[in-house]
């Protein structure tokens, strides 16, 4: 069995040695050649399948050898007809299959009945594709006299390329090519304009390539045109002539002048594929086609490639305007597998499942680099929370999976949140988890190696001030290099010196004050109601890029950065919008910068892709990395920093271990002994020109080696050093 395996041809002699072998599956492969002679040494082969191949040459001498093979299948492969005595040798064939998409029943076939009558040879699932008026009918079933050669002549392939109408401008260069099925030994390709044949002619830029006949089964002309003239508009023709008719194909020429308004020829890169637009005419909307996936992409979808087209409207000032690449695939893989797993659909029985496949291939989160992966995780994410209410266990997997996409690059994020919302949707996502959840628990908490949600029930009669720490705490599990985990804790009571590990790192704390719900309760009444107390805690700003104006927030329109972790307080059922008491939060700064600002995310900022405000925060203190901020609102907080001009608060660079520094010097000063001891001695010391260079070059790659590891080893934490 070797279907399957990419085989291109089979030469001759291919298979001696085996000539005890009964059956040959060669099958779903690529083969387009086979020699004469190519089965000789299989003498006791009985069956052979070559269906779902690329073979158009068929002859006599390809099945020499076969004198017991008695089952033979040629079904999907490129011929459109069989040369009588093709089968002569199989002297043993009692069953034959050759269906095909090109199968021409004409007169070519005329002894093809009476020889399966006379060899009694059963026929299966062979049909006829060409003429029309045969088209389904089985083989066996014809009338000798339906097998005609008579006109109209029908072709089972006949393609002009380009076949749509061409607006090209003066001077140009258009290529054509024109290939048909062979279906006749005196078949002619010929070219015409406005109905005069057309001859090669180099003065005019006219070129014709002579007849090509590719493999036995298609015949082909090419005609260029390299220098357009406003005398070649027109419609330009190819026809096929035989002596059983003629058939064309035409396409139209429209000739520009250079002074007409046209987009000029551009070159788009995108995540479908690179595209060379070309000269177009203003108001003309241009086509490309598609490009061509991977095979096994295209096997997967079940979608082809060059079946689909993008285009781009060319308007009517001579600029590029409105464009679609939307039919076509996208080019990497990670892209491709996240679009398909977005449009499967979602049921009780597989969303856990496929919740849990697409959280392992989040891990690699930090190599997504395509905003459009982002997007379809964050509508993944939304389709798995429509199921969080029946399976607690998928709230888990979201913040897990969420957790993950935080390692992508600030670029892609920032893309998919302007393109999409994405960050915006993934971020109400998490919330309803807590509300779900919330619903038949009193208090829960999840926990992720960079968000951390907090959900509880408070009622307003026994609520006192809430202090809430956001620390990261060693993970009992270390999965994929990740070894801390986000955590929350809350307390009403005393200090956190009890729930805190000695390797923990606090993040963020956040005070809620006593008079919190004292706006809604009525004075001199008692409240018994519960309200529901969300929190969630991100390792950093990510899920909050400001892709609108943040003028706002900068000094002399320089725009500002997250440089702590961001923090989210929310009660359920309550819309507290000025505070009576602020709200304390400490964060603390995992970068150093200027002009520091405390903010609040407002999610009905710049049409609903959100943004930073100041108003209502104000900064407290700051002391070592932390920094303390009130607001007087809930919300999202967060301290914006100007990074453009950050003070450089860097630690000092910690010194190596003395013994490298006086192991370099010895390096050092041994590689200075050597070039110094042949300068005084290179009389004495017999070495080539050649090998001289080679001691001198050794040396001086070896103490600048040197130099660069005791001087830049330690300097890591400085991109630019480590770029250079």
């Amino acid at each position: 069995i070797l279907n399957n395996n990419k085989i291109q041809e089979l030469r001759s002699g291919a298979f001696f040695g085996l000539s005890t072998l009964e059956k040959l599956d060669l099958r779903s492969n690529m083969i387009s050649r086979i020699e004469p002679g190519a089965f000789l040494g299989l003498g006791a082969l009985k069956k052979l399948d070559l269906s779902n191949n690329s073979i158009s040459c068929l002859n006599g001498d390809i099945f020499k050898g076969l004198d017991s093979l008695s089952r033979l299948n040629l079904s999907g492969n490129m011929f459109s007809s069989l040369a009588q005595g093709l089968f002569d040798r199989l002297v043993s064939l009692k069953a034959l299959e050759f269906q095909t998409p090109y199968l021409l029943c004409d007169c070519s076939l005329l002894w093809l009945p009476r020889w399966i009558k006379d060899r009694n040879v059963s026929v299966k699932n062979t049909k006829c594709s060409y003429p029309q008026s045969l088209q389904g009918q089985l083989i066996p079933s014809l009338r000798p006299e339906l097998l005609t050669c008579d006109a109209p002549l029908e072709l089972p392939s006949f393609q002009l390329t380009p076949s749509q109408r061409q607006v090209v401008f003066q001077g140009d260069s258009l290529p054509f090519q024109c290939q048909a099925s062979l279906v006749a030994e005196d078949m002619q390709v010929l070219w015409y304009q406005n109905g005069r044949m057309v001859k090669p002619d180099a003065t005019r830029g006219i070129f014709i390539e002579k007849r090509i006949v590719q493999n036995c089964s298609l015949i082909a002309s090419a005609l260029t045109i390299s220098n357009i003239q406003p005398g070649f508009m027109g419609n330009w023709e190819c026809r096929v002539r035989t002596s059983r008719g003629n058939t064309t194909r035409t396409v139209h020429i429209v000739v520009l002048q250079s002074s007409a308004k046209y987009c000029a020829p551009e070159r788009v890169s995108n995540n479908k594929g690179e595209f060379r637009w070309p000269r177009t005419l203003a108001g003309i909307k241009a086509y490309l086609p598609c490009n061509l996936p991977p095979s096994s992409a295209r096997a997967y979808t079940g979608i082809l490639g060059e079946e689909r087209q993008a285009w781009r409207y060319c308007n009517p000032v001579g600029l590029w305007g409105e464009e679609d690449y939307s039919q076509c695939q996208f080019q990497k893989e990670v892209t491709r597998f996240l679009y398909v797993i977005n449009q499967m659909p979602l049921n009780e029985t597989n969303v856990v499942t496929k919740a849990r496949s697409l959280l392992v291939y989040t891990i690699d989160a930090a190599n997504l680099s395509d905003k459009m992966d982002i997007i379809f995780m964050a509508e993944m994410i939304e389709k798995f929370g429509k199921f969080v209410e029946k399976f607690k266990d998928l709230g888990e997997v979201m913040v897990n999976m969420a957790s993950n996409l935080m390692l992508a690059d600030e670029r892609v994020l920032w893309m998919a949140q302007r393109e999409a919302m994405a960050c915006t949707r993934i971020i109400a996502c998490l919330q309803k988890i807590a509300i779900y959840r919330l619903a038949t628990a009193q208090a829960f908490s999840l926990t992720s190696p960079n968000i951390a949600l907090e959900a509880l029930t408070v009622r307003v009669n026994d609520w006192n001030v809430m202090t809430c720490i956001l620390f990261q705490r060693p993970s009992l599990e270390r999965l994929h290099g990740q070894d801390r985990q986000l955590t929350f804790k809350c307390n009403t009571t005393g200090p956190f010196s009890t729930y805190l590990y000695k390797s923990t790192i606090v993040e963020a704390s956040l005070q809620l004050p006593q008079s919190l719900f004292s706006q809604v309760v009525v004075p001199g009444q008692a409240d018994d109601n519960v309200y529901k107390l969300y929190l969630l805690g991100f390792r950093n700003g990510k899920f909050f890029p400001s892709t609108g104006n943040t003028s706002l927030l900068a000094d002399g329109g320089r725009r500002k950065s997250v440089t702590t972790p961001v923090i989210m307080a929310k009660i359920d059922g309550i819309s507290l919008r000025v505070l009576r008491t602020p709200i304390n939060i400490t964060l603390r700064r995992f970068a150093h910068g200027s002009d520091a600002v405390s903010a609040r995310w407002n999610f009905s900022l710049a049409g609903g892709q959100g943004g930073w405000r100041s108003e209502g925060c104000r900064i407290l203190e700051s002391h070592d990395n932390f920094t303390t901020m009130s607001c007087n609102s809930l919300g999202n907080y967060g301290l914006l920093m100007d990074l453009t001009s950050a003070d450089q608060i860097s630690p000092s660079i910690q010194p190596l271990h003395p013994v490298i520094y006086a192991t370099s010097v010895i390096l050092l000063l041994c590689l200075f002994t050597i070039i110094i001891s042949y300068m005084y001695h290179y009389r004495s010391v017999r070495v080539s020109r050649k090998f001289w260079h080679m001691l001198v070059n050794l040396c001086f790659h070896i103490s600048l080696t040197c130099g660069v590891f005791v001087g830049g080893i330690n300097q890591t934490r400085y991109a630019n050093v480590c770029q250079a």
